[in-house]
């Protein structure tokens, strides 16, 4: 085909451009948002450690009032 063709040179270059810049683009892109997922996932650690403090607390807090209920300390 290519030698058939009045652009012998020109055809194989166009055919590899189109198929492999979409390709590196699309690379380019998963890279970047693989970047980006990692400062999210380590954002959502820090706070996920606080929220377990947080309802580590709530629970030993409600624990402590059931308690206070049935020894009878609270009316």
């Amino acid at each position: 085909m290519t030698m058939s063709s009045g652009d012998a040179f020109s055809l194989p270059l166009v055919f590899s451009l189109g198929t492999g810049l979409p390709v590196l683009f699309f690379t380019y892109l998963l890279a970047y948002s693989m970047e980006k997922v990692g400062v999210w996932f380590n954002a959502i650690q820090k706070v996920e450690k606080v929220m377990r403090y947080a309802v580590g607390g709530i629970f030993v807090l409600v624990g402590i009032y059931y308690v206070a209920i049935f020894a009878g300390w609270v009316g």
